[in-house]
């Protein structure tokens, strides 16, 4: 990884770890960050530039987004391409925070156990 592609990482990793406690899943297509399940990642990244993406449950309206699409429902993947780490500003910081907590902790799904069981369920 040259300097400019580290920046961009370092940059990202950066946000992240400001969402709470993660771990990072590197694949060999690319590296995911976890809360309680994956919420971010970056699938691409060079001297060039990175793409990196984040989920949230709903779509939001950006004219930063290379695309957002919903890759199964209630999971909508939210895609950014960052050529300098300025652009990994607190609005990136903010969609990261929300995607950490409602994605990645599991908010989203009114669920406080790591077994993912519903709170109304937990008495099974």
């Amino acid at each position: 990884m040259g300097p400019r592609a580290r920046r961009l990482y370092d940059r990202f990793e950066e946000l992240i770890a400001g969402c709470g406690e993660y771990r990072v899943a590197p694949a060999r297509s690319r590296i995911a960050f976890m809360g309680r399940v994956r919420f971010a990642g970056i699938t691409a990244l060079s001297e060039k530039g990175m793409t990196c993406s984040f989920a949230l449950p709903r779509p939001l309206r950006s004219h930063r987004f290379a695309a957002v699409r919903e890759a199964v429902p209630g999971w909508w993947v939210h895609r950014l391409r960052i050529t300098r780490p300025e652009e990994l500003d607190r609005q990136v910081q903010r969609w990261l925070r929300e995607s950490y907590r409602l994605m990645g902790m599991r908010e989203r799904l009114g669920t406080d156990d790591p077994a993912g069981r519903r709170r109304e369920d937990r008495s099974v």
